[in-house]
């Protein structure tokens, strides 16, 4: 069993890397007799070992304790249209990964948890995870309940946290993206649903019931188009990547847009992928359905801006794919609507790590876990 330092030093290990016992004792706040008792119980543990030489002072250099190589976790990101895998090391960076397409695969789970089982053990070479992080978006098709019996007949005993993919971005873009050392944000992520993460302080928050930032079943408009909920007028009926395609179609259908109506008699159904080649071509269409987007998205994240007051607002999710014409109206639009004292201070940005982020978060998520199952 490890003590609460012992999970503050494994924590200092990740984040800054290989320290000197003089760093550590000095961050932690510590003896250096109490934190050497701490690290003789780690390294008998096998979860730390000897670094390089810290850099010269002057003096003799100092050994440094990092994190042992083989501590892996493993990061799944549970898409609408795909599955992510990494092995992430002890500072949280992707050693190695794979991506399955769901495209095509159906709506059995049984046989996409069969490929992401084969391909787990594939990116693991034979290295056995502490802990295992489970990202997953509201509605892709494959949940971390699908995935359990094999993790558990697999890895026996192995912690398993699980974290919605807004979260594991918002954590993701804390630790190395956009929001890095920015404890006052916003991530949104843009799939088939809405979904916003608040960290204010350096914390996130899940809310009483552990569902804030479900604001895509807002209705910003009574009478709007029908949604999946069963409402009207909600935001995802206007900005989801669902809708987006149905509005996509209508425009190709009505010949308001050749590229998108080739693609469709070609194929027979569009996706939000065609919509993002389209774009980037600079199809007029899809560059207008990308501005109402924003302009829809921005009134509600005007909103939140006056409420959380946040440094910065990080946009991500296959939607953001869309890019500059999506940020455009979407910043005028915060910048028009929000408090003129706070809107002046803030950024909005799309974020440059995409799904990465959401394996970092993760990967972040299911290093907590191994520290908390070490300290019962």
């Amino acid at each position: 069993m490890t003590t609460g330092l012992d999970g503050d030093v494994l924590r200092r290990l990740r984040d800054a890397g290989p320290q000197t016992k003089s760093q550590l004792a000095e961050w932690l706040g510590v003896p250096r007799t109490t934190l050497t008792t701490s690290l003789q119980s780690l390294a008998a543990s096998g979860h730390i070992e000897d670094g390089p030489l810290a850099p010269s002072s002057g003096g003799r250099r100092s050994v440094t304790v990092r994190t042992t190589s083989d501590r892996v976790v493993v990061a799944l990101s549970l898409g609408e249209r795909r599955v992510r895998i990494a092995v992430l090391d002890g500072h949280l960076a992707i050693e190695s990964g794979v991506s399955i397409d769901l495209q095509d695969r159906g709506t059995d789970p049984d046989p996409i948890t069969a490929t992401v089982r084969r391909a787990t053990e594939q990116v693991l070479a034979g290295r056995v995870p502490v802990a295992f992080g489970i990202a997953a978006a509201g509605s892709a098709p494959l949940t971390p309940e699908d995935l359990a019996d094999f993790l558990e007949e697999d890895y026996p005993g192995t912690p398993v946290a699980t974290i919605p993919a807004v979260r594991a971005m918002a954590l993701g873009e804390h630790r190395s993206g956009e929001a890095r050392g920015i404890d006052d944000f916003v991530a949104v992520r843009l799939g088939d649903t809405v979904t916003v993460a608040t960290m204010a302080g350096g914390h996130l928050s899940a809310g009483g019931s552990g569902r804030a930032g479900e604001i895509g079943h807002l209705r910003v408009e009574e009478f709007g188009p029908a949604c999946v909920c069963g409402l009207t007028g909600c935001l995802d009926s206007f900005v989801s990547s669902v809708a987006l395609v149905a509005q996509a179609t209508d425009l190709a259908q009505r010949g308001r847009s050749g590229t998108l109506a080739n693609v469709l008699a070609r194929s027979g159904a569009l996706d939000l992928a065609d919509l993002v080649a389209a774009g980037r071509a600079g199809d007029p269409a899809v560059a207008q359905l990308a501005r109402e987007l924003g302009q829809r998205l921005g009134g509600v994240l005007a909103t939140l801006v006056a409420q959380g007051d946040p440094l910065r607002v990080v946009i991500g999710g296959p939607v953001a794919a869309l890019g500059a014409h999506v940020l455009g109206d979407l910043r005028t639009t915060v910048y028009r609507l929000a408090p003129a004292r706070l809107a002046e201070n803030l950024d909005i940005v799309l974020s440059e790590l995409g799904d990465h982020a959401v394996l970092i978060g993760a990967g972040s998520t299911a290093w907590e876990a191994w520290i908390a199952a070490l300290g019962r």
